[in-house]
């Protein structure tokens, strides 16, 4: 089993790899798995409160797949919520294991993801 603090580790450095390698253009299917990937592990670890997360979270949302459509600012800021937010990582892994980025699925994952999980 890994530690809460080895986890956090391999988030972070999954996060700033992604950053570090994210093109204006998009990121490749490989770069979206691991944001997707340290996503997911940091949603586990309950990091979602972090700049890491948010930064990983906007890589993530702003690079993968064609653009989205914009996210609507929420009218009151709701609570977290770990079990719907791990389901729209999944349901984004996914599709990019089919390395289909630009597929209704992944999108649609992708721009709920964007609107209900940024962190805070």
């Amino acid at each position: 089993m890994i530690s809460p603090a080895r986890r956090a580790a391999i988030a972070c450095t999954c996060a700033l790899m992604l950053v570090a390698t994210a093109q204006a253009q998009g990121s490749s299917a490989g770069e979206c798995r691991q944001g997707v990937l340290a996503l997911m592990v940091m949603i586990d670890a309950e990091e979602h409160d972090k700049s890491h997360y948010r930064s990983t979270v906007a890589s993530v949302v702003e690079t993968c797949g064609p653009p989205g459509a914009p996210a609507k600012p929420a009218s009151a800021p709701s609570p977290f919520d770990k079990a719907a937010c791990g389901k729209l990582a999944l349901a984004m892994l996914d599709s990019i294991e089919g390395s289909k980025l630009d597929n209704p699925q992944f999108i649609g994952a992708r721009d709920e993801f964007a609107g209900k999980c940024v962190g805070r």
